[in-house]
């Protein structure tokens, strides 16, 4: 590749633990089309460090580097400080300071690609991982006729609406939605041309012990005039008739923002429902923060694990970043729902502001309470490419594969991860993959070699052809399936528990109760100076409570 002016460059100093001024490994820097490579020389002399690198070799995709820092000018050479996506970060000591400006040049740019066709998982083939998983394999994990028919629909309440095949109703949906059968073209039309981004009120999911649903869209477009659409007030009538075997005598509206989010987004031209117009409806907000605090906060919690040289120092960050309860508020939000639908038998419609980020949060966490389906491997693919790839979440823009706006940047599908993780610590035996599926999954996504959460919506990756031209994240992980599974789980899924309410998950979350995700977040730190949460393993804390 052109931009590769220095394939190896000798002779480099890699420190893996920035709290050990002395930890050095001395190896050869190799810069490669779609990754780079430290790699330790055999005959090398710096002591300590080698056994941190497993293999005596790491690499690391141009994809999940995060940001590169050349730091002053030491008696050693030019520093390099690289930290990637997956919390992995790497200083890098050059002899000559051209070298170093030569690798800082190359891995600037091929971490930021301008297009989809510079990316990785155009040149990238699974074997690379020993995986031999066909290029079909893995993309048809989503049948759409299948996931609604669990739900017995379409039925006389719902049913499948074509206006959207060609993507002109909604560019950020998918060609396939359901609605309610009261609601006619125009009320859905109408609808969309209320909703912001034309994101309009459509189903998700159907609790069929009680009937209740699960919708998802985006604010309404109401602004200080006031504006009205009596189609968008049908649409959200006509879902809370649809639920004729639960409660229809109201609805609930979920808004995950706080309350004067959705008051300044009025004044920009956009708002809240005013339940005065829409009849029998139940508003309730949950403050959950948008991506720009989300990001802040993240940025806090990472600085912390990087740089906390006492325990002290490391609690007192972690609270200061507010991560833990920002996970502590999207979990009681999706709770919230899931009890909605489940017991008092109401429906809810979800939304924050566009629909795509706190909404897809929500919905996909209330449904994994709701539903054991969801907590088995294959549930909780067809979740993710139902929730959040079909309805559009920004993964393009919210992962930084490409060079974009940075303030487009934030963690909220880590976010979500973080919360099951959360849910797998509370239920030890209720989902059937383990803490490493999904750390996998994120570094899968963030590496760039899959075309699975490339784009920013199904159209797009329709577009271009991604289907047929890469290959698909779930194919690779259900070849390495084996180290994913939870020993511990047992199955609360047939066709029978749908029926049956105690196959909810009931959490009640204290704050005690939310812990930092070491095993995500702190992988790579190779003191035992300061410790993340209790490392108590799921299997130790059962074989404990079987002794008991």
């Amino acid at each position: 590749m052109d931009y590769i002016n220095k394939p190896s460059v000798p002779n480099v100093l890699l420190q893996r633990n920035l709290r050990i001024s002395k930890n050095y490994v001395r190896g050869t820097f190799y810069t490669f089309p779609t990754s780079f490579m430290f790699k330790c020389d055999e005959n090398d002399e710096t002591k300590t460090g080698v056994q941190s690198i497993p293999g005596g070799e790491i690499e690391i995709p141009h994809c999940q580097i995060d940001s590169i820092e050349r730091l002053n000018l030491t008696p050693s050479g030019t520093p390099l400080y690289i930290r990637c996506k997956t919390f992995l970060v790497l200083k890098l000591i050059f002899n000559k300071e051209p070298d170093a400006d030569s690798v800082e040049r190359t891995l600037t740019r091929l971490s930021k690609p301008v297009s989809l066709q510079e990316l990785t998982v155009l040149n990238y083939h699974p074997n690379a991982l020993h995986c031999s998983a066909s290029q079909r394999s893995g993309w048809s994990v989503f049948d759409v006729n299948i996931e609604y028919e669990r739900f017995g629909i379409p039925n006389s309440e719902w049913n499948y609406c074509d206006l959207n095949s060609e993507y002109k109703l909604c560019r950020t949906y998918p060609s396939w939605l359901f609605v309610p059968q009261e609601a006619t073209a125009n009320i859905i039309v109408g609808s969309a041309k209320f909703r912001s981004q034309g994101r309009l009120p459509a189903l998700s999911y159907v609790y069929t012990p009680s009937g209740a649903a699960i919708c998802r869209c985006s604010q309404p477009c109401v602004g200080i005039t006031n504006n009205r659409s009596e189609y968008d007030e049908k649409m959200i009538s006509a879902i809370r008739l649809a639920n004729k075997r639960g409660r229809s005598d109201k609805i609930y509206i979920v808004d995950t923002r706080p309350r004067v989010n959705a008051m300044v987004n009025k004044a920009g031209g956009k708002g809240y429902e005013d339940v005065k117009y829409y009849t029998d409806v139940v508003y309730r907000y949950f403050s959950i923060q948008n991506i720009h605090v989300m990001r802040e906060s993240i940025t806090k919690l990472r600085n912390t694990v990087e740089s906390a040289i006492s325990t002290a120092a490391y609690w007192q960050g972690i609270e200061e970043s507010g991560w833990l309860g920002h996970l502590k508020i999207v979990l009681e939000t999706a709770q919230f729902v899931a009890d909605t639908i489940a017991v008092q038998k109401y429906s809810v419609v979800i939304h924050c502001s566009d629909g795509w980020d706190r909404t897809a949060q929500c919905s996909s966490l209330s449904q994994i309470l709701l539903d054991p389906y969801y907590r088995t491997l294959n549930g909780f693919q067809v979740l993710i490419e139902k929730e959040w790839l079909a309805f559009g979440h920004k993964f393009l823009d919210r992962c930084s594969l490409l060079c974009g706006n940075a303030e487009e940047v934030s963690p909220i599908f880590l976010q979500f991860l973080d919360c099951v993780h959360q849910l797998q610590t509370y239920f030890p035996s209720h989902f059937e993959f383990n803490q490493y599926y999904l750390i996998e999954l994120y570094d899968m996504l963030t590496s760039g070699k899959f075309g699975t959460f490339l784009g920013n919506c199904e159209k797009d990756r329709k577009y271009h052809r991604l289907s047929e031209r890469t290959f698909s994240v779930w194919g690779y992980m259900w070849e390495n399936i084996n180290k994913f599974l939870n020993p511990y789980y047992e199955a609360h899924y047939d066709s029978s528990t749908l029926t049956d309410t105690k196959a909810m998950l009931n959490p009640v979350f204290d704050s005690r109760d939310i812990i930092v995700w070491d095993k995500m977040y702190c992988r790579y730190d190779i003191t035992s100076e300061v410790k993340t949460a209790l490392d108590i393993d799921i299997a130790t804390c059962i074989k404990q409570k079987n002794m008991n």
